[in-house]
């Protein structure tokens, strides 16, 4: 069993930007991108499983916690079949990070409060 992925090198530098003006930090910025990911509805294309492993190293218990099946189970739905607990983590579960990212960074650039316009936007959190 993985317990640690790294990011991609875009997914940490976005990271850090939101981090020097929110100051939420890496772990807290990750499970905004998954669920932004995740509550999007499109489907993961093959370029999101190819980003780099550059960025951040970060830890499963940090990312998801006592919540961790919580998350699998909500990627394995979003996906339509089940993953194995490698697949998951390494595979999945990066690839709506790196994604989610993206999309979180988007409503922090636009946004004067990024957090508040992703909560009730109709893909927000």
């Amino acid at each position: 069993m993985v317990f640690k992925i790294k990011t991609a090198k875009r997914t940490m530098e976005l990271f850090e930007e939101m981090t020097a003006s929110t100051n939420y930090a890496p772990f807290i910025l990750s499970k905004l991108a998954i669920s932004m990911s995740l509550k999007s509805g499109t489907p993961l294309k093959e370029a999101d499983f190819k980003t780099d492993s550059y960025g951040l190293e970060l830890n499963r218990q940090t990312i998801t916690g006592e919540w961790d099946d919580l998350y699998k189970g909500l990627v394995e739905m979003f996906e339509g079949q089940h993953l194995s607990d490698d697949d998951y983590f390494q595979k999945y579960l990066k690839a709506h990070l790196d994604r989610g990212a993206r999309m979180i960074y988007s409503e922090f650039k636009y946004n004067n409060d990024f957090l508040l316009a992703m909560m009730n936007t109709k893909v927000g959190l």
